[in-house]
């Protein structure tokens, strides 16, 4: 490929072009991990530059982000937050793939990092086979074949050649849990998937300073509306709780998602109206604070990945209360650094938060050796693995 002079591309040894279909302000736990993944890189030397979406022409179409990673923006009929369909999805590859064909750059990188196999693999796979430029996939979740399968099963059996042949053709394929490997290798028997999973700001997420607990326990929630994060087995459960119980909690449910009547009309059919309270979005560091006022972090999903709203609530030192779904399992050790139980399970829940509600001194240990796992996982860390994959050979 040659630059707007017809010179050849200058290569240089760290170029890093990462896609996603979404980046901050974006609202989405994977979007937000292609963020942190590049700002790293970007501290670790890299010259880093982000192709993603527009969100209906209210967002720059080129922007210096935090931390020096140039983001390209292209024109997207997008218009909610938090959510792309299917045929957002298709739009914004089609015209990824159109730009590439006219993309003339000083600068060629010496990989991508795709995240989600469609669309960002199928554009790093063309880039790929257009230009000689290596990339490895992120898989997220809902890019797997089977994990979803009430949202996009249709569309998934039209989908398994397509994803086998871009992780067929990657440098490297990184699942954010070992549930999520097995569920790939499900759809590639004979391929070979590395688990990374995902980081956490420690420094924007940190504990409150100590203070003498007052009033009633606040339990928080962050999430997308949506069925998979089983807030309605939530809401179920605090049903259960005996009026005196219900009278020591307080719910707030950060986030907004389709289902979001559904679940404030089934708080108050419940009679939950003043215990549950629905917030909204939050921007990071708002929510960061907010975290920090919260005693309990509650996340009833009934299939995950590895969540990034579980390890920012880890990191804020929260006792945390999840099911056993996905990658949560791999950070969290029931009794340990945060308390599990069964998915779709509301009695399991009701127990658990009579339990929690009742110790402080038990909420108080398993939130210090959260924050501790946490501290593992930070991003620098994270991406020191992610670049050991990426890293072209002899750099």
């Amino acid at each position: 490929m040659t630059n707007s002079t017809g010179a050849p591309a200058v290569r240089s040894p760290k170029n890093l072009l990462a896609i996603c279909h979404g980046f901050p302000p974006y609202y989405g736990g994977a979007e937000h991990v292609a963020f942190y993944l590049a700002r790293e890189a970007a501290a670790a030397g890299w010259n880093v530059s982000a192709l993603t979406s527009d969100i209906g022409g209210r967002l720059p179409a080129s922007e210096l982000m935090e931390g020096g990673v140039r983001v390209l923006r292209l024109r997207s009929p997008k218009r909610k937050w938090t959510r792309h369909n299917v045929l957002e999805l298709a739009a914004f590859q089609w015209q990824a793939i159109r730009h590439m064909r006219r993309w003339q750059p000083l600068i060629m990188p010496d990989c991508t990092l795709a995240h989600f196999s469609v669309p960002a693999g199928e554009i790093a796979r063309r880039l790929k086979r257009r230009a000689g430029v290596p990339y490895a996939v992120v898989l997220h979740g809902s890019d797997v074949p089977g994990y979803q399968s009430r949202r996009f099963g249709w569309i998934y059996p039209l989908l398994r050649p397509h994803v086998r042949r871009v992780w067929r053709e990657a440098q490297a394929v990184i699942a954010v849990s070992a549930g999520l490997r097995d569920l790939a290798l499900s759809v590639w028997p004979d391929g070979r998937i590395h688990v990374i999973e995902n980081g956490v700001d420690t420094q924007r997420f940190h504990p409150a300073e100590a203070s003498a607990p007052t009033g009633p326990l606040r339990l928080m929630s962050t999430a997308q509306l949506i069925e998979r994060k089983g807030l309605h087995h939530l809401l179920e459960a605090l049903a259960l709780l005996t009026p005196q119980e219900q009278s020591s909690l307080r719910l707030d449910v950060y986030g907004t998602g389709p289902w979001a009547d559904f679940l404030q009309e089934r708080a108050h059919r419940l009679g939950l109206d003043g215990i549950a309270s629905f917030r909204g979005l939050v921007s990071p560091e708002p929510l960061a604070e907010t975290l920090r006022t919260a005693d309990v972090f509650v996340l009833p999903s009934l299939q995950e990945g590895l969540p990034l709203a579980l390890l920012e609530a880890m990191a804020s030192g929260l006792a945390v209360l999840a099911t056993r779904v996905g990658g949560i399992p791999s950070v969290i050790q029931h009794g340990d650094n945060g308390w599990l139980v069964p998915p779709g399970d509301p009695s399991a829940l009701a127990e658990a938060l009579r339990i929690l509600t009742a110790q402080p001194n038990l909420r108080r240990r398993l939130g210090m050796a959260a924050r501790r796992t946490a501290e593992a996982h930070a991003w620098a860390a994270v991406w020191r693995r992610y670049e050991a994959l990426l890293r072209p050979a002899g750099a």
